[in-house]
């Protein structure tokens, strides 16, 4: 089952997998509005693998106070919010600046949107299904900052107060295009291997960008747990905030999009 035509909100358009979200929500024709927020427009300009500019919508914010810069959308908010926002150590500059930009800036947006976002009048839980690209490697109680920062980010949006968060867990990453910020090294040192990789697990080792992004749309636009079929590596309710949980993992992804292509394809 789909949800009827309506508006999403995507944080972190400028990004991997940002980019092939707004990519694909635009040319899916999945959405009537496609409303990206962030520090910077996402650039179409010259690109012409972005369709459907129509209803494309772009706006800046401050993450540093989201409260005086989050567009006053009224009753317009929309319920499907993907959220890809992330960085690494490296390209932060230091464990701090890391952590403000994939906990802080993810936690703060999405606490917003709870507040501002219409109740359900029974439970209380706002009407949102809040879409989170994480990681393979998330853990709340990993002594490194990459996964630990990861695993508390997801603890923190399950008990938020959404009626519904889905939550990615993408393996190594390949992307179309060079990424804005340079080569990261240890991405850089991964993709010598990744057909190494490939040849021994593809489906739980990596995964395009353009592959995720078309799982997450495709989860976002469905009022099932499962997709194409796919049932997410596992479903849950947030005992403190009573919000349902799924969990997609790497090979849940390709599922989901192996499925999609081959229906597609009839």
């Amino acid at each position: 089952m789909s949800i009827p035509l309506n508006s999403c909100i995507i944080f972190g358009g400028t990004g991997a997998v940002g980019k092939s979200l707004v990519k694909d929500a635009l040319s899916s024709n999945a959405f009537t509005r496609v409303l990206t927020l962030g520090r910077r427009p996402v650039p179409t300009e010259n690109d012409s693998s972005f369709t459907n500019l129509s209803a494309l919508e772009q706006k800046t914010i401050d993450f540093e106070n989201i409260a005086a810069t989050f567009p006053d959308e009224g009753s317009n908010l929309p319920q499907v919010v993907f959220c890809t926002l992330g960085t690494t150590r490296a390209a932060a500059g230091s464990a701090e600046a890391f952590k403000k930009i994939d906990q802080q800036y993810v936690l703060d947006s999405a606490r917003h949107i709870h507040e501002k976002a219409p109740k359900d009048p029974v439970t209380g839980l706002s009407k949102v299904h809040f879409l989170y690209c994480s990681s393979t490697n998330a853990n709340a109680n990993s002594f490194f900052l990459y996964p630990k920062t990861k695993g508390e980010t997801e603890k923190a949006l399950a008990e938020i107060g959404f009626e519904r968060v889905s939550i990615f867990h993408p393996a190594f990453l390949k992307t179309v295009e060079p990424r804005s910020s340079g080569t990261r090294s240890a991405e850089w040192i991964v993709d010598k291997f990744v057909p190494v990789l490939e040849f021994i697990s593809e489906k739980s080792a990596t995964i395009s960008v353009a592959s995720v992004a078309l799982a997450m749309r495709l989860v976002g636009t469905s009022d099932s747990v499962d997709v194409q079929g796919v049932s997410p590596k596992s479903v849950g309710v947030n005992p403190k905030s009573r919000t349902k949980v799924t969990y997609f993992s790497n090979p849940n992804i390709h599922d989901i999009v192996n499925r999609y292509n081959a229906s597609s394809k009839l």
